[in-house]
This record gives structure tokens, sequence and C-alpha cells, in this order.
């Protein structure tokens, strides 16, 4: 019996997958790569726009002609937002809504009259990727006027405090040297009198971690915390992406965000004070409805003042069912593109001075591949790729998943680069969790 998987959009959609595939090799089902034949093909659907959520659905209606044996299941958002019309005539054997997604397996395996195997402890969620991705929470309740999320995933629900830590644990005895902390508002995480800071300091703590990333942090909520965290804790990645969505304070109020520009500017300081070379990200929409030329300045000069490093752009896209699908004051589709082009370019200009301020300064990298020249290539903590080279042939195949450091000797756009050197130590392996070695 085989079972494949096609997971579309965020990392929490990443991190549930492999919690199922982590479940299904339990019961003795073997995990397949996608395209091929199978026996159950589960798509696990995103619907952040309608675009995401079309493509989900047209993946289904393809598997199921190419593969019309196959039990075809249906898991995610777009379970939630898509029409019983749309779902009608796609050949789906089954659809798994919201309140059933942690007994997906089960269902399925119950559905075709297969055996479950022994019961147990739930093994921590499988990873193919050098990173595993540390699910702390699900749900939303921001209710933002352009994002369909909330009423897809539903209210806040947070995982367990030693729940968590101990997946953190598992990752690491597995050899995972980086963790990244994930779930739909990470910022709502609670458990009792403990929060997203409380829990980011107890996985810094756990033996043998080498790092920990933290995904996407919701503005105006416990960034400060976290920067302060961030500040006297060596373990966590010094980056914060904060989805500021728009610069512009009118616009920030039409799309129903928590926060004003001075707001977020006042504690933008004072994270910078606590760790000046922090690494800052945002995601921007352009063409927001009602959103003109001064709105967009206002954006523009926003971001340049806190040299964001790590922007993700996006057009605005209307999605049905969001309240600024019904809004007045809708913005030209090719005004909307040439303003993300403009961010983009900003954006990418910024990224790359960031990046030259590293020349000299030494970085911590995770080995990730090695490409066609067989140089080592990852990230920085700060997310800023690497490429080291000079290693030699004895020494590459103990390096993808490890971390490294090394001094940056040039800067080639925004990719950090060791100086090439013909004689490099091989490395010494510090304790069976993994391996740290200095390059200059």
């Amino acid at each position: 019996m085989q079972v494949t998987f096609k997971t579309f959009g965020c990392r929490l959609n990443q991190a549930e997958t492999a919690h199922y595939v982590a479940l299904f090799q339990a019961n003795n089902i073997e995990v397949v790569p996608f395209g091929g034949q199978c026996d159950i093909c589960v798509i696990h659907s995103c619907s952040v726009t309608q675009r995401a959520e079309s493509e989900s659905l047209r993946v289904v209606r393809s598997v199921k002609r190419k593969n019309p044996a196959a039990c075809v299941v249906l898991a995610g958002c777009a379970v939630e937002s898509a029409t019983g019309e749309q779902l009608k005539h796609l050949g789906i054997d089954l659809i798994i809504p919201r309140e059933q997604k942690e007994r997906l397996v089960e269902i399925i395996l119950s559905y075709l009259k297969i055996a479950r195997g022994t019961s147990g402890a739930a093994p921590a969620p499988y990873f193919t990727t050098h990173r595993a991705l540390l699910k702390i929470q699900d749900g939303c309740d921001f209710f933002c006027a352009y994002c369909i999320i909330p009423y897809n995933r539903g209210a806040p629900v947070s995982r367990g405090f030693n729940e968590c830590l101990d997946e953190a644990r598992a990752f690491i005895d597995q050899g995972f040297q980086e963790l990244v902390i994930t779930g739909c508002n990470i910022a709502c995480y609670k458990d009792g009198g403990r929060n997203l800071p409380d829990l980011l300091q107890s996985i810094a703590a756990l033996p043998g971690l080498g790092r920990v990333r933290l995904g996407s942090l919701e503005p105006a909520t416990v960034e400060l915390e976290v920067a302060r965290v961030i500040a006297g804790t060596p373990k966590v990645c010094r980056f914060l992406h904060l989805p500021l969505q728009s610069c512009d304070d009118t616009t920030l109020q039409r799309m129903r965000r928590r926060y004003s520009t001075a707001q977020i500017g006042g504690v933008l300081d004072e994270i910078l004070e606590l760790v000046p070379d922090i690494a800052l990200g945002s995601d921007l929409i352009t063409g927001f409805p009602g959103e003109d030329e001064q709105a967009f300045s206002n954006t523009k000069r926003f971001i340049k003042n806190y040299a964001f490093s790590n922007l993700h752009v996006f057009p605005y896209s209307e999605r049905r069912g969001t309240a600024a699908a019904e809004f007045s004051g809708q913005v030209d589709h090719s005004l909307r593109k040439e303003r993300a082009q403009e961010l983009i370019a900003i954006g990418r200009a910024q990224r790359n001075r960031y990046a030259s301020s590293w020349l000299g300064r030494e970085v911590e990298v995770l080995v990730e591949k090695f490409d066609s020249d067989g140089n080592a290539c990852g990230w920085s903590g700060e997310y800023l790729p690497c490429c080291i080279s000079g290693l030699k042939e004895n020494q590459r195949a103990a390096l993808p998943g490890k971390t490294l450091c090394f001094t940056v000797a040039c800067v080639a756009e925004d990719v950090l680069k060791n100086k090439v050197r013909f004689s490099i130590p091989i490395p010494i392996a510090t304790p069976s969790y993994g391996l740290t070695t200095t390059f200059k």
C-alpha cells in the first residue's frame, strides 16, 4: 500500500503533512513521491488566494483522471472555502474538514478498511529537508479585511508547552540542527501563563540544539519581547519577519490591521537598539483598495527608513469571502503590479546592502546542499544565502544538515562567500548531535 502527498502553501501545511507522513509510516504504509502510481493521494490544499485554491482543485481533478483507482483525499484550507458546486465533480473520495484533520490518517485507513498498526506515542513529524518545522499553534482571530484564513483555520488553539518541547527534543535527537517555529499566527501562542517568548527561550536552552528560527510574527504583538530573547540567546536566529502589509496609516485602517506606522516605528527602534545587526523581513501588499500615490509613497519611505532586507511583495488579489473584495476604490491591476515591481527593486537593493555589511565578519550557515562546483550552500541565521568553497571531496558527505562558521571574504549581490583556499582542515566532530567548524 502506497500513499503520496501534494502540499500547497505555507510552512504550517508542510508541518502538518510531515505529521501525516510519520503516521502513515507508523502504520506500514509506504510514502512515495508525488506524480506516480499510488493507492492513496492526499492533496493538502491552500486557499490564501483564489489562484492557490483553484490550483489545488485543478490538481485533484488531474490526479483522479491519471490514477482513477487511487483514493483521492482533499484536506487543507480549500475544504473550508471552496463551494460544494466546485467540489462536486472532482471525483474526490474523501474530504477532511478542519475539525477532523488531526484524525486524517485514521479516517483514511478506516475508509479503506486497513487495520491500524500498533498504537502508542505519536511519532515525530517526518521531514526530508535539513530543517524541521515545529508547529506550536493553529488558527487566527485577527480577521484582516483581505484575509480568508481565520474563516478557514478557525480560532487560535495552542499546543501544550511541554508537548512542543518534547517534539523539539525529538527533532534534535534525529539530528536536526535548525528548528523553525511555525503556526497560523504564532504571536497568539499561549499555554497557561506562558507565551511565545517563553517557549522560544526554553527551546533555545535544549541540549544539542544548533539554532532555532521564528516564522512570520504579527506586528504589534510580542515582537519586542522576542527581540529581547534574541539579544540574550545566541541560538536564536537574528531574523524577524514582520508582515506589515502596508506602511500607510489610512491603508492599514482599511486593512483592519491593529497598529499604526508610528507604533511599529517605535518598536523597530527599540529592536534595532537591542539587536543592531538583526535582519528584518516583511510582507507587503501593493494596490490595496484605496491605496493612492501618497499612501504608496508612505510605504516606500518607511521601508527605506528601516532598511528591511527581506521583502515579500504581492500585488493585491481579490479573495472571495473577504471584506476587501467588496471595497470601493479598487486599484487598476497594472498599477498594482507596477508598484510591486518598484518595492521589489527597493527590497533587492536593501538586501544587497545588508549582505555587504557582513564583509569581514563571521557568520554561521546551515549547509543544505552542494552546487555543481562542489561549493557548500545554505542560509545564514540572518537568512542570507551562503556559498563556501575550497572543501575537499572527503569533507562533503558529513556536512549537509550541519552548521559551519566562516568569515565572509566577498559578497556577490546578496550571497556571502569565503575566500577560496586549497587546504581546509577536515571538520572535527563535536558531540553526536552535530558538528561545527570554523573556516577562514
